[in-house]
């Protein structure tokens, strides 16, 4: 979790509060989703959607043990796929990196499409957990809407990797057709994430009225091709930050109401350039 000793012991024993992303970090390391770990039923949050479930084509694990190393090889090839690519990537690299024999990989995840599979599906739970963690008790629905779009962009590292990995999804459906079930799926489910955020802003009197599907899609378009741009270096994530909030004032809040400043608003660093590195250089 990369936590020391003395705040977790003092977290659990209740002195001491989980910060955000301590709450996903533990989520991760121990296989739960945050909301089990706060205390809500999944899918009570009328903003975030629970993710769907996974569905292996491999063995399930037996034991704690081996859940634990289940877990711990589909972190490991979620972190080489999004760092190097679907096709760059070899079985023996993912079994090295998650420090098992090729065989144990192959055991749970016959092929690399399936292990490709369930990285997509990491990154599905990752969102879910981080919705949960910092959305749970904010009531506005302004800054609601405003931190479930900030923090689905490609921020920073880890926003970046998983970025990466829906790019490579959306390249692979493309290239198949765009028939894959699950990926409409997961989408569908996102869209709704994001649409339920809107209806309640409207039913509230600070957003704009008007269909919330058209809306939705309006936002999630923008937001998805901006996403692509950052990662391809075409602009900045500040530019991103930017256009998103300019949206939201012109298209989505009425006129007397304005995004709150809050702790996402902190001034990010700027690159000295309006390019961004590739992912994983």
């Amino acid at each position: 979790m990369g936590i020391d000793e003395t705040k977790l012991s003092k977290s659990l024993s209740g002195q001491r509060r989980f910060t955000d992303d301590e709450l996903v970090a533990l989520a991760r390391v121990t296989g739960v989703a945050v909301s089990a770990l706060v205390g809500s039923a999944p899918g009570a949050d009328p903003v975030s959607v629970t993710p769907p479930d996974a569905d292996p084509a491999g063995a399930s694990p037996a034991t704690p043990e081996q859940a634990r190393r289940r877990r711990e090889i589909v972190e490991a090839a979620w972190g080489l796929f999004a760092q190097t690519g679907f096709e760059a990537v070899r079985v023996s690299d993912i079994a090295a990196a998650a420090g098992v024999s090729s065989a144990t990989v192959h055991y749970y995840f016959p092929t690399k499409p399936d292990l490709f599979a369930m990285a997509l599906n990491h990154s599905v739970k990752l969102a879910y957990d981080r919705q949960i963690a910092r959305l749970t008790g904010v009531d506005d629905p302004v800054e609601r809407l405003w931190r479930l779009l900030d923090m689905q962009s490609p921020h920073g590292e880890a926003g970046r990797l998983d970025w990466s990995i829906w790019l490579q999804s959306w390249n692979r459906v493309a290239l198949d057709g765009g028939q894959d079930v699950e990926y409409v799926e997961i989408y569908r489910r996102w869209f709704e994430t994001v649409r339920a955020a809107v209806a309640a802003g409207q039913q509230a009197g600070v957003f704009h009225s008007g269909p919330s599907e058209e809306l939705t899609g309006e936002l999630t378009a923008l937001v998805d091709g901006l996403g692509v741009q950052v990662l391809t270096g075409v602009i900045t994530e500040e530019t991103m930050r930017r256009r998103v909030r300019d949206h939201l004032r012109r298209r989505i809040l009425r006129p007397e109401v304005d995004l709150p400043t809050t702790d996402l608003d902190r001034e990010r660093p700027v690159p000295s350039s309006q390019g961004s590195p590739p992912v994983g250089a």
